[in-house]
Formats: structure tokens, C-alpha cells, sequence
């Protein structure tokens, strides 16, 4: 068990392994959905069934995210760049309008998938560089 986690704890020390804050950032944008989603829901175009979907695979790919495999990275790259261009639509879409809050929820969660997706991007970056994770031990 020891062992274990000291392996998992020199996987943490590579060099720009950003994992554990796309993992906050995930859960933060995951909590501040399902807190306002009560109150945005007749607000929201698509069905609400999209929306929980959405909370709960963005918290499924926060839990799945881990060092030692690059494909959880990719999705969560993938997943922050979604999460980015969806928020961000609705943002924009809802500037200027009656519903100021539904903006500046719109805008705090594009903004957490934007840093999501520059630490998921740096992460990559650095496990590509370092090559499969087989070389790596």
C-alpha cells in the first residue's frame, strides 16, 4: 500500500502535471451548475435532463482524472474545451439582457473551464513530451 503511493506521489512531481487543479476546477464548475440550476432552469433552452447529465460527467472526468494515464488528460482537455464553448455561447448570447446573473454564472463557469483547459493543455503538453507512460518509470 506504501508503495503505491509513493509511486503515485512521484507521478505528481513530473514536471507540469496540472491534474489535481483541473480536478478542483471541474468540481468547482460542477458545484456552481448544480447550486444554480434550481434557479436558472426555466431560463436554460435544452432539457434539464442536459444539464444534470453535464454536472455529473463533468464530475465523473474530475474523479477519473490521475497521473498515470494520458487519456484521462485528453478528456478532460476535451471536456474543459466543451465546457468553455458552451458556457461562453450562453454568456454571450445573454449579455445585455434582463437576466444579468444568468450572464455572470455563464461567464464564472466559461472561466473556470478556460483554466481547466490551459492546465489540462500544459499537462499534455509535458506527458507528451516525456513519452508513453511505460518509459516513464
Amino acid at each position: 500500500m506504501d508503495k503505491e503511493r509513493n509511486e503515485v506521489k512521484n507521478w505528481r512531481v513530473i514536471e507540469h502535471y496540472y491534474g489535481d487543479i483541473v480536478r478542483k476546477l471541474f468540481i468547482a464548475a460542477g458545484l456552481i451548475m448544480a447550486v444554480t440550476l434550481p434557479f436558472f432552469q426555466n431560463f436554460i433552452p435544452e432539457p434539464i435532463f442536459l444539464s444534470i447529465l453535464s454536472i455529473l460527467l463533468v464530475t465523473f472526468f474530475a474523479g477519473t482524472t490521475n497521473p498515470r494515464q494520458r487519456w484521462t488528460i485528453v478528456l478532460d482537455a476535451c471536456v474543459a474545451a466543451v465546457g468553455l464553448a458552451v458556457f461562453e455561447y450562453y454568456a454571450v448570447t445573454n449579455y445585455g439582457s434582463s437576466h444579468e446573473w444568468i450572464f455572470w454564472t455563464n461567464q464564472l463557469i466559461s472561466l473556470i473551464f478556460l483554466f481547466s483547459f490551459y492546465f489540462a493543455s500544459k499537462t499534455l503538453r509535458s506527458m507528451f513530451l516525456f513519452g508513453p507512460e511505460e518509459d516513464r518509470d
